[in-house]
């Protein structure tokens, strides 16, 4: 069942074992019971034996691609009577097999009422650690969908000239990949991949990463376990949905913050070669070369239709990069100190996510700094005793709608929508 954490937070972990869990049994199951006469769900609730879960989904930097996001699980086999240990045929999982096996899926709940996604994937590894005389632990690994689409290969296709996000559709809709719709959710690219022919046993996953970096959008497997294409975005008319730090008691509240600010942040050369061209377009920025001397970013073999695509992608990560900003990287928020509202809006955060954050200072000026961030990594650390989140951030500038006789002029934080 579904248990409460002592800071409040109803946590749950499901997991598939391959079988009908709920049917209902002559001789077994109970009049006016849960079970079901045709039974409706594979799942079954562990949440009582596991004693810590980590999560960690997204990437390290906005130049990244996306790798699989993975869970660690330790919980009490012994507490369980062996249900977990494969070697256990009275365990009520094993139909000839133990049913925890790869591939099944896993699922962990959380927020107030434990029915908000944190994180839904694949078991990939189950050890079963025994300490003398009596006790047993099990380690559940599991991955997301980006390892299922690791594991599959491309046969050799060649496609049109088509949107970013349309290459996507056509590679999971491959009868190779056969990712299906309902698992997917692609929203639409800005930049336009050329007709490209892809090998035989061309790895599926590294291909579609090929296209995240033309689009540079993202690609991943978001909390519910769909995979996940965002278009370019560098600037947005969104709003965040969220404070973190500061004063105010909506905000939410965090624990530690990072910042960085150098060198190693500058890019002021960016270069593009498309796939099957010869020259590359590079984009520079005089200014920030002489200021900080020049920093290279050297991108090939990148499935765009024609240098144009190659030229604009240059520009607008050079428009990104080029100039050295103080900027928040990385946020920690320990759930135990929250409200049971806040506790579902943290439970509900996703790779994506437009956040504002607030730093108050005791001295120097000014005495308060805001940025808008976006959510690039997600780690959670849970514990019998508490629950922290790491958030990795990115840069986005968000604009206001330019508004007549409202608007500042020349202002560039105001836009046409």
């Amino acid at each position: 069942m579904a248990q409460q954490a002592n800071w409040g937070e109803t946590l749950a972990v499901k997991l598939d074992v391959g079988f009908l869990t709920d049917i209902f049994k002559l001789d077994s199951s109970t009049l006016d019971g849960p079970d079901k006469l045709e039974g409706t769900t594979d799942f079954v609730d562990i949440t009582e034996y596991v004693q810590t879960i980590n999560i960690n989904r997204g990437r390290n930097s906005q130049l990244d691609t996306f790798n699989a996001g993975t869970l660690n699980i330790t919980a009490d086999d012994r507490a369980s009577s062996r249900a977990f240990d494969p070697l256990n045929t009275d365990s009520p999982w094993y139909q000839g097999t133990l049913g925890i096996a790869p591939r099944r899926k896993i699922e962990i709940y959380g927020g107030s009422a434990g029915t908000a996604a944190m994180y839904k994937g694949y078991v990939y590894d189950l050890n079963i650690e025994y300490d003398e005389p009596n006790l047993s632990t099990a380690t559940i690994l599991a991955v997301d969908a980006l390892a299922q689409l690791s594991q599959t290969n491309l046969a050799s296709f060649n496609p049109s000239q088509q949107l970013t996000s349309q290459r996507v559709e056509a590679i999971l809709n491959r009868n190779e990949v056969s990712w299906a719709t309902a698992l997917r959710s692609i929203g639409t690219g800005v930049a336009t991949c050329g007709t490209i022919a892809y090998e035989d046993n061309a790895n599926t996953l590294q291909a579609l990463q090929a296209v995240q970096i033309a689009e540079n959008g993202r690609l991943f497997a978001d909390r519910e376990g769909l995979i996940q294409f965002d278009p370019r975005v560098t600037t947005s008319f969104g709003t965040a949905i969220a404070t973190l730090g500061g004063t105010a008691t909506s905000n939410i509240p965090i624990d530690a913050l990072q910042t960085v600010y150098g060198a190693e942040t500058v890019l002021n050369r960016i270069s593009v070669q498309i796939t099957g061209g010869t020259a590359s377009s590079v984009a520079n920025g005089t200014a920030s070369q002489t200021e900080y001397g020049i920093k290279n970013l050297s991108l090939t073999d990148i499935p765009l239709v024609d240098d144009a695509a190659g030229s604009a992608l240059a520009a607008n990560l050079l428009n990104t990069f080029e100039t050295p900003e103080v900027y928040f990287t990385e946020v920690g928020i320990l759930v135990n100190r929250l409200t049971q509202a806040q506790q579902n809006q943290v439970a509900q955060f996703e790779i994506g996510d437009i956040l504002a954050v607030n730093k108050t200072f005791h001295t120097g000026t000014p005495s308060s700094i805001t940025q808008n961030v976006v959510i690039e990594s997600i780690r959670r650390q849970i514990t019998p005793s508490r629950h922290q989140v790491i958030l990795g951030l990115g840069k986005i500038d968000l604009l206001l709608p330019f508004i007549l006789d409202t608007s500042t002029l020349n202002d560039a934080t105001y836009a046409i929508t």
